[in-house]
C-alpha cells in the first residue's frame, strides 16, 4: 500500500521540477535568425557583409553597398523591420 501512494507523489514531483529545470536563464533566442537578418540586408543594397551581431535587442548588420560605401543597418527580430540604415562614405 505505501508503494501505490509513493509512486505518484515521485510522478508530481518530477513533473513539478521538469519546467523551471529546462529553462536557460540569460539567454535570449530572437524570433528573427542571422541568416533571415542577412536576407532582409541583401534585398536592401548590403552585398558585402561584415559582420552579423545580436545587441540591445536587435540585430546589427556591418558592411558594404554596391558602390562600396559602409553601411550599418538595424533590423527588428521581432518585426524584421529596419530600425535604423546608415550609410557612410
Amino acid at each position: 500500500m505505501r508503494t501505490r501512494t509513493l509512486i505518484p507523489a515521485i510522478i508530481l514531483a518530477c513533473l513539478a521540477v521538469t519546467p523551471a529545470a529546462a529553462q536557460t536563464v540569460g539567454i535570449y533566442v530572437p524570433p528573427l535568425s542571422a541568416a533571415q537578418a542577412q536576407d532582409i540586408a541583401l534585398i536592401n543594397g548590403v552585398i558585402a557583409i561584415r559582420k552579423i551581431e545580436f545587441d540591445e535587442g536587435l540585430w546589427k548588420i556591418y558592411g558594404r553597398d554596391a558602390s562600396g560605401r559602409r553601411v550599418e543597418m538595424k533590423v527588428d527580430p521581432r518585426t524584421g523591420q529596419i530600425a535604423q540604415l546608415e550609410r557612410f562614405d
